[in-house]
């Protein structure tokens, strides 16, 4: 009996040592913290804003107190464990955002402020919509007209984006040759199609001539009307220079 006992005795230590090690090595995530926070903050940034009928007149200090009150919830999982990386990787971006603009009013008085603000509001609403798209974020019914706002803004910022990148692939794709030379100028030649997805009214690029140290030595300005996507273009200039490289920027689209 008293070895029994003994065996019981020593099932039950071991047992409460697996328990332990088991409680030991559980991780606490905040991924569903985390959304509760940004609802919470959201709301409490309206709070302040809703007061304001024209938020684009609303005061530097309106503005500070907007920010502090949503990033004074929402900071503290900047430290935290979760389990989506995905998530844990919008929240930083979101938290990121929050802080420039705060940075953004420290320059308020400034020509560059809304340049600024309007940078960071693009990446938040951008994260909003991410965000959204997988936790669908749930406020107060006088705050859902808010949450449609930055929503719809960060539809088209993700819109923007993804023509800026197309873009900027188009113009990596243009290469120019030296196709004539009549002992004062040289002509240069790119045949391009344009597999943006996009089509372009008017299309403007600059080339930047450089030298041997990479001095920009001539630009010239090289455009397209009506190109259309999955049409080919020819681009054309002419220079009086001999360079050794050369960069080609975008200058406009219409």
């Amino acid at each position: 009996m008293k070895r029994i006992l003994t065996l019981v005795a020593v099932t039950l230590v071991g047992l409460s040592l697996v328990a332990c090690g088991s409680q030991k090595s559980k991780t606490k995530y905040y991924d569903s913290d985390f959304i509760s926070a940004l609802e919470d903050g959201l709301q409490k940034r309206w709070a302040i804003t809703d007061t304001v009928k024209d938020i684009d007149k609303a005061s530097q200090d309106t503005l500070d107190k907007s920010v502090d009150a949503e990033l004074k919830v929402v900071k503290p999982y900047e430290n935290k464990k979760f389990k989506n990386d995905k998530l844990h990787e919008q929240a930083l971006t979101y938290i990121n955002a929050l802080k420039d603009q705060k940075t953004a009013l420290k320059s308020y008085d400034k020509s560059n402020f809304f340049d600024k603000w309007n940078k960071a509001y693009n990446v938040r609403t951008k994260m909003i919509v991410e965000i959204n798209q997988k936790y669908k974020l749930k406020v107060a019914d006088k705050y859902k007209s808010d949450l449609t706002e930055l929503t719809r803004h960060g539809d088209e910022v993700a819109t923007e984006n993804k023509k800026t990148e197309a873009i900027a692939v188009l113009i990596k794709s243009i290469k120019f040759k030296q196709t004539k030379d009549d002992g004062y100028t040289y002509t240069y030649d790119a045949k391009v199609k344009n597999t943006s997805g996009y089509s372009f009214k008017n299309f403007g690029i600059k080339v930047k001539l450089m030298d041997a140290k990479k001095t920009t030595i001539d630009t010239q300005y090289v455009s397209a009307d009506d190109w259309n996507k999955g049409q080919t273009n020819q681009f054309e200039f002419m220079t009086d220079k001999k360079f050794s490289s050369y960069k080609i920027v975008l200058d406009y689209t219409v």
